[in-house]
């Protein structure tokens, strides 16, 4: 992976980071702050982790990526984390060290091997696999159920709030041209 799309994957990693704080602020708005740790406990599942722990996943593959960048690797683990401070906290810091990345300048390296240990195998990808079938659908799957457990708990999110990355570049369509 070069510079450039380099850039552009920290680029994509920061809007989809920024699009999990702007669904957080509106549930913040909604719920009031007694109960906002009650709702970063809320699971959408039994079966399935909290709403804090969810944020801490997507800010985890971000993460993961960073440290690849800079040569270094961080276990596939979700650390624990609980409240909604904490929640806040992992994703402002996330989001700090993926705007230096971005003034850093640096550059993913050219390939990744995913080693799982628990299942005895492990997969080599190159840089752009490992953003595309690696990163970005478990950042997608955790975003996801983030912006589930938000609307189970009555949060009035709706498709915007999850696409406010591209929310911006829509455009009126000229009066005569919808006729």
């Amino acid at each position: 992976m070069d510079a450039v799309a380099t850039k552009k994957a920290l680029a994509l990693l920061a809007s989809r980071l920024t699009t999990l704080s702007g669904i957080l602020d509106k549930a913040k708005s909604a719920a009031g702050a007694e109960s906002l740790d009650d709702l970063a406990a809320a699971r959408l599942a039994e079966d399935m982790h909290p709403l804090a722990w969810q944020v801490s996943a997507v800010c985890t593959q971000a993460q993961q990526f960073l440290d690849w960048c800079h040569g270094g690797e961080q276990p596939n683990v979700v650390g624990p984390i609980e409240g909604w401070s904490a929640a806040r906290g992992v994703l402002a810091d996330t989001l700090a060290k993926i705007s230096a990345a971005e003034a850093e300048g640096i550059v993913a390296p050219a390939e990744k091997r995913i080693t799982i240990a628990q299942m005895g195998v492990y997969v080599d990808l190159t840089a752009q696999r490992y953003l595309d079938d690696w990163i970005l659908p478990n950042l997608y799957f955790h975003l996801s159920i983030a912006y589930a457990v938000l609307r189970m708990k009555g949060a009035p999110l709706g498709k915007a709030e999850f696409m406010q990355h591209i929310v911006g570049d829509f455009r009126p369509i000229p009066a005569e041209a919808r006729a």
